[in-house]
């Protein structure tokens, strides 16, 4: 199976790549240094095609608000397009969202049908996390042009 992995020259994405790698996979590591770029989608068709999962590892160069994003934005929203027009199967994306601090209440939150959140679990957040739930939420939305 072709798995692309988006970062996969970073940090997280070169262990995953590897691992991948020995259990016989298919693995292409996608990085700006490999010709391959979310933000701007440079290379982003070539090395989806024939890919049945992409996985995305990718960090923002900045941790200024607007900027993360504005970066996250970009690149799911060109990441989803070519993978739709590669006819990519499997969407993996990696979030270390909160993960600085131990859970509150749950590890997992529970899901509605609408796959969001249920309001118990975004009441049991702190203010930090909280925030961080609505500002995905607004970006998923926006690219999936529900509001």
């Amino acid at each position: 199976m072709k798995i692309v992995v988006i970062g996969g020259t970073g940090l997280i994405g070169s262990k995953l790549v590897k691992k991948l790698r020995e259990h016989g996979h298919e693995t292409v590591a996608a990085s700006p240094n490999s010709g391959v770029n979310s933000v701007t989608g440079e290379g982003l068709a070539d090395a989806l095609q024939g890919a049945a999962v992409v996985v995305d590892v990718t960090n923002s160069p900045t941790w200024e608000d607007a900027a993360v994003l504005n970066f996250f934005e970009t690149s799911t929203r060109n990441l989803l397009a070519a993978e739709s027009d590669a006819g990519v199967g499997h969407h993996v994306a990696l979030s270390v969202v909160a993960t600085d601090r131990p859970p509150r209440k749950r590890l997992l939150p529970r899901q509605t049908c609408a796959g969001e959140p249920d309001q118990s679990f975004i009441n049991s957040l702190d203010d930090c996390s909280r925030d961080a739930v609505f500002r995905v939420r607004k970006a998923n939305r926006r690219l999936f042009g529900l509001g």
